[in-house]
């Protein structure tokens, strides 16, 4: 039920190009609950449940909401987690393909170079938050090179100098007019089952 207290460690939101109904079918097909709530020209998702359906190891939900690419029709989109201790900032451009450009920042260190993921440079974070020519790009890396605070401390400030919604989902898990949106029991067992035969096909090919 859209409204109860997430339980555990970490938060995270997404904000997507596409009203609530256009991605709840996307959403279906996912692993894990998630609490998604409109916000004008932004649809915000936040994870409903700490765990995702998916046995382990992949039933990390935050992880998983991280790395999930959207649908092309609801790109541009971004995400802010607070996760493992670190705070990430994800872009998804518009486009037919599209990679995932990371950002990590860590307390006490500012931001952490990400050798084995695409960098989000700042130009397009501005320019896919609508903030370009409205937010000088010195702010925020100003804010990111600071290593005060926590990591969703640093994510709230960020939303802030963007200007971009979602304060209330991405701390409490809640906001006005949420709802959610459950995944299909089919298509996770479908997963665990891939899941499966790849691991038993591992191990085969290793002889174990």
């Amino acid at each position: 039920m859209a409204g109860v207290a997430r339980t555990g460690e970490g938060h995270g939101l997404v904000l997507v190009r596409q009203p609530p109904a256009a991605v709840n079918r996307w959403l279906r097909r996912g692993l894990v609950a998630v609490t998604v709530a409109p916000f004008g020209a932004w649809t915000g998702i936040t994870l409903a449940e700490e765990r995702a359906r998916s046995v382990a190891p992949y039933d990390v939900g935050l992880e998983l909401l991280a790395a999930r690419p959207a649908p092309r029709r609801a790109r541009p989109a971004l995400g802010f987690f607070d996760v493992h201790g670190r705070a990430a900032i994800t872009v998804q451009p518009p486009g037919l393909r599209s990679h995932i450009h990371w950002l990590v920042w860590e307390p006490g260190a500012g931001l952490v170079p990400t050798p084995s993921l695409t960098p989000l440079r700042l130009p397009l974070l501005l320019s896919v938050a609508g903030a370009s020519g409205r937010v000088r790009e010195e702010v925020v890396a100003e804010v990111l090179r600071s290593g005060t605070g926590a990591p969703v401390d640093l994510l709230v400030t960020v939303l802030g100098l963007l200007g971009l919604p979602g304060r209330d989902l991405l701390v409490r898990g809640d906001s006005d007019g949420a709802h959610d949106v459950e995944p299909s029991l089919r298509g996770v067992m479908a997963f665990d089952r891939l899941m499966a035969e790849e691991a038993a096909h591992r191990a085969e090919v290793s002889g174990r």
